[in-house]
């Protein structure tokens, strides 16, 4: 990503007056070379106990600005960084997140995929965390 394509992420996380939610990475090559890396934070919205964040490239700067108008439309950019998050990867965030949300905000976080799909998300999760859980139980008992 330019510096012009990283001016114009970080001026669509100001007009939606997030200044909390928009992290960066600069990745340092041999030589001069350098690349900054933008990314969403998604804390938790998708899974339980997760340090998340969500790239965003150059290919999602029309994405980020969609995002940010219809969240304009019902007065609510403050969720730019987990709407466009949930849109990115095509997934609901986790019920809990839902609790407080604006009904048309959360309407379109249901847009994002269908029912079926989250629930397959949280059955992977669960899954994981049971075999998280057996996997400590057995080390504990050698």
């Amino acid at each position: 990503m330019n510096p012009y394509e990283a001016a114009e992420v970080l001026a669509l996380f100001e007009l939606a007056e997030d200044y909390e939610s928009l992290m960066w990475r600069v990745e340092m090559r041999p030589g001069w070379e350098r690349e900054t890396k933008l990314f969403a934070l998604c804390n938790d919205l998708f899974y339980w106990a997760t340090a998340d964040c969500e790239e965003i490239t150059v290919a999602d700067i029309p994405l980020l600005r969609r995002t940010l108008a219809d969240l304009a439309r019902v007065d609510a950019t403050y969720h730019l960084a987990w709407l466009f998050a949930a849109r990115k990867r095509k997934l609901r965030p986790q019920k809990p997140c839902y609790k407080g949300l604006e009904k048309a905000v959360a309407e379109m976080f249901d847009e994002c995929c269908t029912e079926a799909e989250r629930q397959e998300a949280d059955d992977k999760d669960r899954d994981w965390w049971l075999a998280f859980a057996a996997s400590q139980r057995d080390r504990q008992q050698k």
